[in-house]
């Protein structure tokens, strides 16, 4: 009688594999080969927490409507670079925001320390020359963008319906962007920005009916001095970015509810929102106003009867042979009986 031996156990407590059981044996990783894997095995995990986190965004804030909304949308054929002046004037506002925040962490809005500050900046801070120069350059570009923008809009006929109240909030982005660019020019305040301030300032004063008060309000006193600083400085870095800001914001709605239209020279199709054309020939009533009548005859039969009756009878000086069939029905008036004269002759 032949006995089996005892199966050897493994270093874990498992029960070694038989002598007649084929082994598959794992090939000995190196440790290059370890280090990649644990490498992928790292990014895999944060790249999965990247998701999750990435979802439970989405999830709360519809981001990914917003991006489709925004970025996935439909253009009209014929689309050209004339169409990038609002995304450019915008970009140009928002290198004016960062550029400004630098900015106003060294400059002081003092008649006494105001061009010291700026010169300080310009001379002394890394790199501030170019931010200052980035903000100069910046204000200007963007009111001519602004301009070019309003002017594609207006010769490209996108200002009609429906599209008439974003063609309103882009005169008012014209109007501030040329108060923000007045509201700037006086923060160094130095000559030529003192004067010319006054020589604005005057010009605004010389408007019908709000001219004085508006001037009033901008001066903040009997003429350009401390207080006019003080009210420019708060108007061009809270006021009027903030409305600026918001009225973007209203102004990209709009564009993404009611589409892009189509340049003059190209058929585009019809915009979201608009009503159902209707054509109707000419001297032929529409199925709505042929029923008026019938209803408003229909009512005063109701109303008087004797009304109705008298309306059906000829009136007494008419021929009695107008407009009536001969009695062969066809249609024709009779011949024109002759004179007596004419027959006895």
């Amino acid at each position: 009688m032949k006995l089996s031996l005892p199966k050897r156990k493994s270093k874990q407590g498992e029960p070694a594999p038989a002598e007649g059981d084929a082994v598959a044996a794992e090939p000995e990783l190196s440790r290059s080969e370890r280090r990649a894997r644990k490498t992928a095995a790292a990014k895999h995990h944060s790249a999965e927490g990247a998701k999750d986190v990435a979802g439970w965004v989405d999830s709360r804030t519809n981001a990914t409507g917003i991006y489709t909304a925004l970025l996935s949308r439909h253009v009209p054929k014929g689309t050209n670079w004339f169409y990038t002046l609002g995304s450019a004037t915008m970009f140009i506002f928002a290198m004016q925001a960062i550029t400004g925040v630098f900015l106003a962490m060294y400059y002081v809005p003092s008649t006494t320390q105001a061009y010291a500050s700026i010169t300080h900046l310009t001379n002394d801070v890394w790199m501030g020359e170019f931010v200052r120069g980035m903000h100069k350059w910046g204000a200007s570009l963007m009111i001519i963008l602004i301009f070019l923008h309003m002017g594609r809009t207006f010769f490209f006929g996108a200002y009609k319906y429906p599209r008439e109240l974003n063609w309103v909030i882009g005169v008012v982005l014209l109007v501030l962007t040329t108060v923000m660019g007045l509201t700037g020019y006086l923060l160094p305040f130095d000559q030529r920005s003192l004067w010319a301030t006054v020589v604005a300032n005057n010009i605004t004063a010389s408007g019908p009916v709000v001219g004085p008060y508006l001037a009033d309000f901008l001066r903040a006193g009997p003429e350009v001095g401390a207080t006019t600083l003080s009210r420019f400085y708060a108007l061009h870095m809270m006021l009027i970015p903030g409305l600026i800001g918001a009225l973007i914001g209203a102004h990209l709605f709009l564009v993404v509810k009611l589409g892009t239209t189509a340049p003059p020279w190209v058929r585009g199709t019809r915009p979201k929102g608009a009503l159902d054309e209707q054509s109707v020939p000419a001297g032929v009533p529409s199925s709505d106003d042929a029923e008026v009548p019938v209803a408003a005859s229909a009512a005063a039969t109701d109303a008087d009867p004797a009304a109705t009756e008298s309306a059906a009878e000829p009136p007494a000086d008419a021929p009695a042979d107008a407009d009536e069939p001969d009695g062969d029905g066809d249609g024709q008036r009779p011949a024109a009986e002759p004179d007596e004269g004419e027959a006895s002759a």
